[in-house]
């Protein structure tokens, strides 16, 4: 099943014959052990997306956790490592997609979020958009709340993180037939038996304590033939930092 990373179409039984998402094969962890700057998004209170701190006011997800929702429905959580804790809550202003952004290629899946109010509080950080290069072999690193399984309709309450390495962007186009969904903007990282999930959407991928990638989409979860594509920031940090601005 080709699949966005939205726990929510899951849970409304829409995910079928389309991109779904994915922490699968990784280990529990706290907050303060994988970075302040993550935080989940709600919409009416229900959990279904990842996100990245930025800047105090401002959260980098993926475009396909933004359209077609309304901002005033969404909030945004952070301070965190189990869903069921209070933590920090705020509300969102309104939010920013890519002109480009495509709902069925995913091409540009970035979006930046505006909180109505700063998110600050303890163990809340920021995070850096990504100015390092990185060759294939390399590890990131992901973390959040998505299902566990590929197929599972709960979240995990816990907060997990896992490591995946970069491949070259002829592997992936090989695995997915040279689908056109594989643009400039993205890249693809795998370790077998490990991935993201349903609900890891928009989740920051981190390489050397920058933020350098979104988890957008792939096949399956930990799918050792299918490697996960996510959205390169250092191809987007334009469109973010002109967001940032606005």
């Amino acid at each position: 099943m080709w699949r966005p990373l939205l726990l929510t179409q899951l849970l409304l039984g829409l995910a079928n014959g389309q991109i779904q998402p994915r922490i699968v094969g990784g280990t529990t962890t706290t907050l303060s052990a994988v970075g302040g700057f993550v935080v989940n998004l709600r919409y009416n209170g229900t959990f279904y997306c990842g996100g990245s701190l930025v800047t105090s006011r401002h959260v980098v997800t993926a475009a396909h956790c933004l359209k077609g929702y309304q901002a005033g429905r969404m909030t945004v959580q952070g301070g965190v490592s189990q869903l069921s804790q209070s933590g920090v809550v705020r509300r969102v202003a309104r939010y920013f997609i890519p002109k480009g952004f495509s709902s069925s290629s995913l091409n540009w899946d970035v979006g930046v979020i505006q909180l109505q109010r700063a998110l600050t509080g303890s163990g809340i950080t920021t995070i850096p958009l990504c100015q390092v290069r990185w060759n294939p072999g390399d590890y990131m690193r992901v973390s959040g709340w998505g299902t566990t399984r590929y197929g599972g309709s709960s979240p995990s309450n816990q907060l997990r993180t896992v490591s995946i390495q970069l491949i070259r962007k002829k592997l992936c186009q090989s695995a997915y037939e040279g689908r056109d969904t594989l643009t400039g903007s993205t890249f693809c990282a795998r370790s077998g038996g490990r991935d993201s999930c349903s609900g890891d959407s928009g989740g920051g991928v981190i390489f050397k304590n920058q933020l350098c990638g979104i988890v957008s989409w792939g096949l399956g979860c930990a799918n050792a033939q299918y490697p996960g594509v996510y959205t390169s920031v250092r191809r987007v940090r334009g469109f973010i930092l002109r967001s940032i601005r606005k």
